[in-house]
Formats: C-alpha cells, structure tokens, sequence
C-alpha cells in the first residue's frame, strides 16, 4: 500500500511540476508580445524601403524625397500664439504666391521649416 501511495505522490508532482513548467513559458512568450508591433514596424519599412530602391532602379533615377516638415515646439507658447503663428503661415504662403505673380500654385507649395528669429526687441 505504501508503495502505490508513493508511486501516487510520484505522479502527481511529475504531472503539476509540467503544468508549471508550461504555464511559465506561456507566460514568457506572452510578455514578448510588446515586441511584436515593433518588429511588424520595422519589416514594412525594410520593404517599402526596397520597394522605392527597386522603383528607382527601374526609371534611372533616384527616388523622390518626402517633404520633411521641421516643427519646433515652444512651450511657453499659450494658444493664441498658435492661432496668430497659423495667420503668420498664412501671410508668408500669399507673400510667396504674390511674389511668383501665380507662376507657383498653392498645392505645390512646400514648406520645410519656419524658424522664429529671437531678436533683441523681443523677450
């Protein structure tokens, strides 16, 4: 009797030590999860990178670059800044067009970066 009550206590912790030992890979490969977007990130870049070298490859010429729009973030700014800052793009866009007389339209227009210049009347 003592013999299959051992045999018994032998099964039992063999069968939940596996259990275990399986509940904490699960739980290991569910933390790598968060890593998942990040490579899913990066392979769609590789391709689209090598989808535009290839197109390049194909016409003899280099790849159009993107417009890259610089934008620098004061902090101290309040809204109405922001608000008089969207009439500055505005009146620069209208001082370019009038100064090309029309030759340039406004979707074509691209602006890469507006950079304030800190002068010695303002703070």
């Amino acid at each position: 009797m003592a013999e299959k009550m051992m045999t018994a206590l032998l099964n039992t912790m063999m069968g939940m030590g596996t259990v275990f030992l399986v509940l904490i890979f699960i739980s290991l490969v569910i933390s790598l999860f968060k890593f998942i977007p990040a490579m899913q990130v990066r392979l769609a870049n590789r391709k689209q990178k090598k989808k535009e070298a290839e197109m390049a490859s194909q016409s003899g010429r280099p790849a159009p670059q993107r417009p890259i729009l610089e934008e620098e973030v004061y902090e101290e700014e309040d809204e109405e800044n922001v608000i008089l800052d969207g009439q500055l793009v505005a009146v620069i866009t209208a001082a370019i067009l009038a100064s090309t007389g029309g030759a340039v339209s406004a979707d074509k227009l691209v602006v890469r970066s507006i950079k304030r210049v800190r002068t010695k009347n303002r703070r």
